[in-house]
């Protein structure tokens, strides 16, 4: 009995063993496949709280875009005019500007306003002859163009075309004016020289010899050249 006993545990043990060796076997041979890897991310802990009147400091990110300078905005409005007995007709687009703050657009608006005043009063005040029989009435047509709108510098052209009743033809005449955009200031021709009085000078000697020989016998030089203003109609 006491043999029996002894090889019934010894053949359990090797039964045992070759189980083992087995699944030992299946694992190394029985699969090729890769071992997954699982990672773990730890929970966040609770926010610690900032003492009170503390303010939280920025987070990193993309700054936000900074505006720049602002171009004004140039659009325009047409006045029309006309004489009480019909002797005259005015016709005048006019540039107003905005998109800028606002005591910038009214000093540069009230500006345009003032120039296009003067041009209009210049022609109806000039002792306009009534309809000529067969003609119609004298008229101004006034237009804009914009040079330059910057953020900096804006520039107007004016066109003024006037016709007197009887006359055989139109006169055209040029206009300008230009503004500093931060201030709505007017730039005047004078502004850009340390010596105006002797700038005149030179500029008319230098703007007369250029004409004549541009324009030859066709230069009609009206008035004398003694002062900026007679320079100041269209320059920029």
């Amino acid at each position: 009995m006491g043999v029996i006993g002894r090889r019934r545990a010894r053949w359990s043990l090797m039964v045992c063993v070759a189980a083992v060796a087995a699944l030992a076997a299946g694992g190394c041979t029985g699969s090729s496949a890769t071992p997954q890897t699982i990672y773990v991310t730890p929970t966040p802990g609770p926010v610690t709280p900032l003492p009170s009147g503390v303010t939280p400091g920025p987070t990193a990110g993309t700054p936000a875009p900074t505006a720049g300078p602002t171009t004004p905005v140039i659009n325009g409005v047409v006045i029309d005019s006309n004489a009480p007995d019909s002797r005259w007709k005015v016709t005048f687009k006019k540039p107003v500007v905005s998109g800028l703050p606002e005591a910038a657009d009214n000093k540069i608006n009230d500006a345009i306003t003032a120039k296009v005043n003067g041009y209009i009063t210049a022609f109806t005040g000039s002792g306009l002859p009534a309809v000529a029989s067969g003609d119609g009435p004298s008229t101004l047509e006034g237009d804009y163009t914009i040079a330059l709108d910057s953020p900096t510098i804006v520039s107007l052209r004016f066109t003024i075309l006037t016709y007197v009743s009887g006359s055989a033809h139109p006169v055209g005449a040029p206009g300008a004016i230009n503004f500093v955009v931060s201030s709505g200031a007017t730039i005047n021709l004078a502004d850009i020289f340390s010596d105006p009085t002797a700038a005149v000078a030179t500029l008319s000697t230098k703007v007369h010899a250029a004409l004549a020989t541009s324009l030859g016998s066709d230069l009609s030089w009206a008035g004398p050249a003694t002062s900026m203003s007679f320079f100041e109609k269209a320059w920029r």
